[in-house]
This record gives C-alpha cells, structure tokens and sequence, in this order.
C-alpha cells in the first residue's frame, strides 16, 4: 500500500472506529476552564480516543472544535470520533461544577447559587442555619444550640450532580472541612487550648480581613496579641457581619450595632464565625506570624500595614489618608 493511501486509511479508522468498543458509558470529567486540546486529552485518557493528533485534526477541519461546557459526562464507549465530536456540541453535563469562594457567608453562597439556576438559595440557608448535620459531623459537635454551619461549609469548587438539592451541596462542604480538619490541625488547636469552634471563628476573621497570603498570619498575630492583653479585637469584618452587609467601608455608626459580633463592643472572639474560611485562614489561626502588632489598617489596594503602639497607627492612618 502506497504510503499516502496507509496514512488516509490510518486516519479513516481513527475517525469512524471506536476506540475501544464495549458495553456501558465512560464518565468523563472537564475541568473547568479546559481547552478543546486538553479535552482531546482527557477523551484519550478514558480509552474514547486513540489518538489526540488525529482527534484534533478532525475537529479543527469540521468547525467542531469548541471548547466544551466543563463538568461530568457520560460518554458511550462504542462512538468513534466522529459521534463523539458532534455529541460534544450539544452534550448537557451530567455534573457541573459550583464554586464557592474563600470567605463566602452563608447569605452570599446562597445568592450566588441562585444565579447559577441549580440550587436554591433559599433552600441552602434554611438547611445551613440548622442543626440538621449534626450527628453526621463530629467536628460541629460542641457548639452553641441553634447555630448555624456558618465556618464549616468549606469553600471549594465542587461537581455536583445537575439535579443537585442544597442537602447534596452541604453534605459535600462538610465532608471536604472534615478533610482539612486533620487530626494534625486538630492537635495543633488542642495545644493552645481552642476549641474548634473558636479556631474557625478566628480562621473566618483573619478570611474576611487578609486579602494576601502575606498578611494572614500578621492578622493573626494581631488577634492573638489583643486577646492575650484583654483589648477589643476591633474588626470592622464583625460589624460588617452583625449588619448583615457586604460593603467596603464601616461608619462610626456602624460600629455601634448591638450585636454579640460587633467587637468593638464585645471583648474576645465572636460567637462563632463570621464566615467559611479556607486552608490558608485555618493554618493562619493555628500556627500565627509571631509579633508584637496590636494594630493595622488597610490601603486602598487591600495590603495591611501594621503598629505595635497605637501612636504608631496613627501615623500609619494619616500616611493612607485615613484619620
């Protein structure tokens, strides 16, 4: 056989055969953000493709290679590429993805699931402001009655089936927390003599309050610092949460709420988080910077600045224009 009649019959095969023919489906997983070429690889690693080279050749010369919608896919192991190229066009996830962000309350992941169309918002705060996982989770044993899971719903990016209640979801960002909580985590929080609670409290302060890796473990010094010498935190982050807003300025009367949560008012920790903190905010809470700063403030890019008297931060607010 002539060389370009073995290369066109190669490639024939590779089009309208499939790779590895049988019974049952292939799911399939794209990651959000994936290019076609990445899901030629993927299609390649689940057996449903032979070769990438061939499979992206194809695409490009039929229109057909968009990226496709990310999430979980059940693909049937007798399509060749072909079928598997024009399935792709129209194919609905099985599981799409859902992000929740790092420092997410339990108000604001409702709002952006109800923008998603998948999960009720109203339905996650009514199953997250129970006591309903309880028993499931010995981590949210030992806390207040009545309290929510506000600090636990740990923050990720989750595959969830398409039909997905708000029970699904919970269950998900409990059980990923129950991961991260490692028995390390745990011992470290058992050394200094915190609960929990109190670490994920703290852990959600430092969230809402230290935008960049650099500034979390400050934070945490400063927390523990004031608490140590019987000062108010001062966290505008609490006053925020206690008024039940999401804006990036604190009035004087602001800080004025009457709220167990407003430290301004009330010494020590808040009665319980103020928001579900990631890995970064709990290592912070554990293993804190070691300083001596009792103050800082924020400029307007969102990096903190630190003092140690408070004659030091008054300088810092007129150097930044806020005194």
């Amino acid at each position: 056989m002539l060389p370009a009649a073995a290369a066109y019959a190669y490639v024939d095969h590779q089009i309208h055969t499939p790779a590895k023919p049988g019974t049952g489906k292939v799911r399939v997983v794209v990651p959000l953000g994936a290019t076609f070429h990445q899901t030629a690889t993927i299609l390649h690693q689940a057996g449903l493709v032979d070769s990438e080279l061939v499979f992206d050749w194809y695409a490009r010369y039929r229109h057909l290679d968009r990226s496709v919608e990310a999430g979980a896919y059940q693909m049937d192991r007798n399509w060749n590429m072909e079928q598997l190229l024009l399935a792709m066009q129209t194919a609905v996830p099985d599981e799409i993805w859902v992000t929740i962000p790092e420092g997410y309350t339990i108000q604001k992941t409702a709002k952006r699931l109800d923008t998603g169309a998948v999960i009720k918002g109203s339905e996650y705060i009514a199953l997250a402001s129970g006591s309903t996982f309880d028993d499931k989770f010995p981590f949210l044993q030992g806390r207040p009655a009545g309290a929510s899971l506000e600090g636990f719903l740990f923050p990720d990016t989750y595959l969830v089936p398409k039909d997905a209640t708000a029970k699904d979801l919970i269950t998900l960002q409990l059980t990923q927390f129950g991961k991260v909580w490692t028995d390390t985590r745990q011992a470290q929080a058992v050394q200094r003599k915190l609960s929990t609670l109190q670490i994920v409290t703290m852990a959600s302060l430092i969230e809402r309050e230290a935008r960049f890796d650099d500034d979390r473990g400050k934070v945490a010094s400063v927390i523990y610092n004031r608490l140590a010498q019987g000062m108010l935190l001062q966290i505008d982050a609490t006053v925020l949460y206690a008024k039940g807003a999401w804006q990036s300025t604190v009035t004087v009367s602001d800080r004025k709420i009457d709220s167990p949560y407003n430290t301004y008012l009330h010494l020590g920790l808040p009665p319980g988080p103020i928001a579900n903190p990631g890995t970064k905010a709990l290592d912070a809470a554990l293993t804190p910077t070691q300083t001596d700063y009792l103050y800082y403030l924020s400029d307007p890019q969102g990096h903190n600045h630190y003092a140690r008297t408070l004659e030091e931060f008054g300088r810092l607010l007129k150097q930044y224009g806020l005194s």
